[in-house]
């Protein structure tokens, strides 16, 4: 699925993407000293492939206090052999930095990125006014566990051993806050849509869609009623842009997934970074259901992998600006980039295996095999919600 956000709800959908969550959002160290994070920092704690390296300090920068001798090169990235993982798809990315799966070449058709194949063009302006929306539940609460406990008690298994997966963990000092701050302050309203759905204890099969909204209060609010954005929407197809089939409700659990999220995150005014989500999946407790009033559920999590080659491509991209502004006007973000590909090195606790079939598959990284991709794991609740329409659309 492709997503354009803006930088608050990138947020959300960036936290995967926890380095760029530093890079997008920054913060305050507080004027440096003893508290602040510097290259061999990071170096240190992800010197042992198979050591957890905990929580990082609230801060980042590159200001090492009154000795500092400067930048520090955490040295050459190397992405190794690019692995594809377009099975059955025919069209849309793979996994590697300008490569794809193929393109749509009849006459109307485009691509569907999450299915990776090629569907008809629509005409959304007459279907726009026909879309109606099934309950909605709008999200409450955000966060990554940081807790091993938790996080394998509570996030989805990547490897197989039974465990939840998190590699964000250790960065949740650094994405909590500013998720917290932008679900309450109404920044973020990201929705979840049951189309179809009348029974909340037991449906057998539905289609969960991801959309986002506006709280209609003032000030905003994460439950009532929302407009939703535009956005939301592959207006060349008219579908939502995030979605899952073969979404179920079985005694009030709620689940969906495997599917894959293709993203577009503006991190500044005409840099965008993509980046895809792949095999993620949604769970939570339902607690209450209307189908005008939209739902409520508790114990939410949404979880995927981001590889790699993924987040080095969007360190590349960001590296790039860095270097083409001039050297009075940089961004924000290029003062600590280097601590944030450092950073960025502690994420990957999952190693990519890819059999004889094209399937890829996960094991827990180790010395010998170095972490290459990054589990992401969110826990959420969701507020009910009544979707009363599409936001305005504000012309210049």
């Amino acid at each position: 699925m492709r997503m354009r956000t803006d930088r608050s709800t990138g947020m959300l959908l960036v936290a995967g993407m926890a380095v760029l969550a530093l890079v997008a959002t920054g913060c305050d160290d507080g004027g440096g000293g003893d508290d602040v994070m510097d290259v061999q920092d990071v170096q240190d704690q992800g010197t042992d492939q198979g050591t957890d390296p905990g929580s990082l300090p609230d801060c980042c920068g590159t200001d090492r206090g009154p000795e500092d001798p400067g930048p520090l090169d955490p040295g050459p990235l190397d992405p190794g052999p690019c692995v594809k993982t377009c099975g059955d798809r025919v069209c849309g990315a793979s996994n590697c930095d300008g490569e794809t799966c193929g393109e749509c070449t009849a006459a109307n058709t485009t691509c569907d990125t999450l299915k990776g194949i090629c569907v008809p063009t629509c005409d959304w302006p007459t279907f726009k006014p026909t879309i109606t929306w099934g309950p909605t539940g709008a999200i409450s609460s955000l966060t990554t566990p940081a807790d091993a406990a938790v996080v394998k008690s509570l996030c989805f298994d990547y490897t197989g051993d039974g465990l939840g997966d998190n590699g964000l963990k250790g960065l949740a000092g650094q994405v909590n806050g500013p998720l917290a701050d932008a679900v309450s302050g109404g920044s973020i309203a990201i929705l979840f849509e049951l189309a179809g759905v009348t029974d909340f204890t037991t449906t057998a099969s539905f289609q969960l869609n991801g959309l986002l909204g506006k709280s209609t209060a003032t000030p905003a609010a994460t439950t009532g009623d929302f407009q939703v954005q535009e956005a939301s929407y592959v207006t060349d197809i008219c579908t939502p842009m995030i979605y899952f089939e073969g979404a179920s409700i079985a005694d009030g659990k709620l689940a969906a997934g495997p599917s894959m999220f293709q993203l577009s995150i503006p991190i500044s005014e005409g840099l965008v970074i993509d980046a895809t989500l792949i095999q993620a999946k949604v769970k939570a407790s339902i607690t209450a259901g209307a189908t005008a009033d939209g739902f409520a559920a508790t114990d939410g999590v949404l979880s995927g992998v981001l590889t790699k080659e993924q987040l080095e491509a969007a360190i590349a991209k960001l590296q790039a600006s860095c270097d083409a502004a001039p050297a009075n006007a940089k961004p924000d973000f290029c003062s600590y980039l280097k601590v944030a590909v450092s950073a960025m090195n502690l994420l990957f606790d999952l190693h990519q295996v890819i059999d004889d079939q094209g399937n890829l598959t996960f094991v827990a990284k180790t010395k010998d095999l170095p972490g290459d991709a990054a589990s992401v794991c969110l826990s959420y609740s969701l507020s009910t919600a009544k979707v009363v329409g599409f936001e305005p659309v504000v012309t210049p």
